[in-house]
C-alpha cells in the first residue's frame, strides 16, 4: 500500500462509485414507477427491467473494462462487481414481470 499507483487506483474508485450509485438508483426508480396508474406492474415493468439490466450491463462492461484498461484494477473489479449485481437484480426483476 506504499505505491503511489494504488492510492491513485482507490481514488479513482472511490471517485467514480457515486456516479455507478446514481445509475443503479436512477434506472431502479425508472423500474419502481413504470407501472400504470391503477397499480397493475404488468409489462411496462418487465420492460423498464429489461432495459435497465441492458443499460448497467452495457454501462459494467464498458466502465469496468475500460478502467481495467488503464490498469486500474481496483476501480475496474469495483464497478464490474456493482453495475453486474444491479444487472443481475434488474434481470430478475424483469424475469418475475415479464
Amino acid at each position: 500500500m506504499r505505491r503511489l499507483s494504488v492510492w491513485v487506483d482507490l481514488g479513482i474508485a472511490v471517485a467514480l462509485l457515486p456516479v455507478s450509485a446514481m445509475l443503479v438508483v436512477w434506472l431502479g426508480v425508472h423500474v419502481l414507477f413504470s407501472g400504470d396508474d391503477f397499480g397493475s406492474s404488468g409489462i411496462q415493468t418487465a420492460q423498464a427491467a429489461r432495459r435497465g439490466a441492458w443499460i448497467s450491463g452495457c454501462a459494467a462492461v464498458l466502465a469496468g473494462g475500460g478502467l481495467m484498461g488503464l490498469r486500474l484494477w481496483i476501480a475496474g473489479a469495483l464497478h464490474l462487481v456493482v453495475l453486474g449485481a444491479a444487472a443481475v437484480l434488474f434481470a430478475a426483476a424483469a424475469a418475475q414481470h415479464g
